[in-house]
């Protein structure tokens, strides 16, 4: 074969090959060229590498921080932060450049490099801007910086917090709205889900923030910086259960002065104003809860409405025993239990002492066992509550695990707070603490189960429940269909001989019930402008449910019977208002035990 014919034969890139190697100048350019790809393909594998190590010590600095703030280790904090802030600066220094940018370009991935680059961005401003005011602060914040002692809290530590809060809270909401920008759908499944947990603990820390913002401004003002204060302490017994949390108990009124708190008064709601009816009643209230919301004090809660109940329980006090209230908190024994854990055992005059294992018992179910004499169970009752107070005021124990108590006993409904000035509660209202009942929508979905005593019996004690939503469908408006349930259980000994008279009932006027037997009404209600659908009982249909406006709302009444160690169960389907895609909002009456139902549920309308 000749050398023509072998050439013509080789393969098309041997000979453009031996072309390029008679050609130096175009030989070496593709060397160059293909050198230079080379370079280029190890600079972005390099700077892709580099910042995911950069985001990955973000990560874990982050959470040393945390862990050093929680226990007041200022210098570990500071020490922390300057790490966090150089791994966050480095991210965000190579995800604003020009080889970033070429990523951000790049077919399918180019979202998830934009992504990147933007919480890059995020977590640099929040470690200069958000984290390091509070890092500064730990100082004031260690954990003996609010403890009381002899009945007074350090105004001027707690009044500090509020120009470092602020500046973080800010940081915070503006790193909120960049992340909330990024439609984050469209990126693929590590990096959406890497980039949703940031996005929450964004909006967690900025509500956080806003919340010890807020307190720092408001608490001064509470303990009589300006001027003395008096806020009404209610001891809800959830033993016989209200809509709120029990029945209203024993009260104490609570003077707070330039940062002293004392109890300078305690009465049995039973006797304030007995006989009278503090304020009138809406057509819409004596229809839904009866005559009995105004004419026995103790029925104050039936309602949900805490701001509702605060002005009912403020005008029969007020009546009855004059003066000016400036506000009324609610309190149910399971919160005091949460706060026990960090004061310790507390002694109680005329009885033994109790602590977080044992003072629900005590107050809901010994005393009744021990007597039946309402003014007797009365004074025990007072007695615990001025004992524990005056344990925490004097600064006993632990104040941070007991501060974490009451932040517990705040997310399960246990504790609730209405000023009657227009100031302060403008700062509580939309928080925990404050327990708005809306009229009006909002995005999220605000679903009710409110559980009462219709005995009336000291029973609940033995109640246990657990209550649920999940979000079926959302409609073109943005409309959700929620299916949910509660199950109910009695623990009722089936031994009655163990059930003395004062908790069964059986000797009260009226009494509508069996002894050991426990008879409920359940409220339920729908989210803002929308509609129970369906109900059922023990998997059973109602057929005809009782269904009423109320607030806006629908509501539904539910009667239930519970023998001692039986249950039931009621589930729901209802609809909320148009316009409310947000997570669905449960919230249920806390009972006589530890833990809640109070819940967010996923949304129907967002893809997760």
């Amino acid at each position: 074969m000749s050398p023509e014919v072998r050439r013509r034969r080789s393969p098309a890139w041997k000979r453009r090959w031996r072309r390029l190697r008679r050609s130096p100048v175009r030989f070496w350019s593709l060397v160059g060229g293909l050198s230079l790809l080379g370079l280029a393909l190890l600079w972005c594998a390099w700077t892709v590498w580099a910042t995911a190590q950069d985001l990955r010590e973000v990560e874990e600095e982050a959470q040393i921080l945390r862990a050093a703030l929680v226990r007041g280790d200022v210098d570990g904090a500071r020490e922390t932060l300057g790490r966090y802030r150089e791994a966050a600066d480095s991210a965000a220094g190579r995800t604003s450049g020009p080889t970033w940018a070429v990523f951000e370009h790049v077919p399918v991935l180019g979202d998830d490099a934009e992504a990147i680059a933007i919480v890059s961005g995020v977590l640099s401003d929040v470690g200069r801007d958000g984290l390091e005011p509070v890092a500064n602060a730990a100082q004031s914040v260690t954990s003996d910086a609010f403890r009381p002692a002899q009945h007074r809290f350090p105004i001027d530590r707690i009044a500090a917090l509020e120009e470092p809060a602020e500046v973080s809270q800010a940081a915070f909401g503006d790193a909120a709205a960049t992340l909330a920008g990024v439609d984050s759908s469209r990126l693929i499944g590590p990096v959406q889900t890497a980039f949703d947990q940031l996005r929450g603990l964004v909006d967690d820390a900025r509500a956080t923030l806003d919340s010890t913002y807020r307190a720092s401004r408001l608490i001064p003002r509470m303990l009589g910086e300006e001027r003395p204060r008096y806020y009404l302490l209610v001891l809800q017994n959830n033993a016989e259960m209200r809509s709120g949390g029990g029945l209203a108990g024993a009260l104490s009124l609570v003077r707070m002065q330039s940062g002293s708190i004392d109890i300078v008064g305690q009465e049995d709601m039973a006797d304030v104003g007995l006989g009278s009816d503090s304020l009138p009643l809406t057509k819409e209230e004596e229809r839904v809860f009866g005559a009995n919301l105004t004419r026995a004090g103790g029925n104050a809660t039936l309602t949900p409405d805490v701001a509702r109940s605060a002005d009912l329980i403020r005008a029969r006090w007020e009546q009855a025993m004059g003066g000016r209230l400036d506000g009324v908190v609610y309190v149910d024994p399971v919160a005091v239990s949460y706060l026990l854990r960090g004061v310790g055992s507390v002694p109680v005059p005329g009885g033994g002492p109790v602590d977080a294992t044992n003072v629900v018992s005590a107050v809901e179910n010994q005393i009744y066992r021990l007597t039946g004499d309402r003014s007797l169970q009365s004074d025990y009752q007072q007695a615990v509550a001025k004992a524990v107070f005056d344990a925490f005021a004097d600064g006993r124990g632990d104040t941070v695990a007991a501060i974490q108590g009451l932040v517990q006993a705040v997310g399960e409904g246990r504790i609730r707070m209405h000023s009657f000035d227009a100031e302060d509660q403008a700062e509580i209202a939309g928080t925990d603490i404050a327990g708005d009942f809306l009229r009006e929508a909002e995005s999220k979905p605000h679903v009710g189960i409110y559980v009462n005593d219709s005995g009336p019996t000291k029973m609940q004690y033995y109640l246990q429940y657990e209550a649920t939503v999940t979000a079926r469908s959302c409609t073109d408006d943005d409309r959700q269909v929620i299916a949910g349930s509660i199950e109910l259980h009695s623990n009722t000994p089936t031994d009655l001989s163990m059930l003395t008279p004062a908790i069964t009932g059986e000797n009260f006027p009226g009494v509508r019930v069996a002894p050991g037997h426990q008879l409920l009404t359940i409220y339920l209600t729908s989210p803002v402008g929308g509609e129970i659908q369906e109900l059922r009982v023990d998997g059973q249909r109602v057929s005809t449910p009782v269904v009423e406006p109320f607030a806006n709302r629908s509501l539904s009444r539910i009667g239930v019977e519970l023998a001692p160690q039986s249950s039931h169960e009621i589930e729901f389907l209802m609809a909320s208002g148009e316009d409310q895609p947000g997570e669905i909002d449960l919230r249920v009456t806390p009972g006589a035990f530890p833990s809640s139902s109070n819940t967010s549920a996923p949304s129907a309308c967002v893809v997760y």
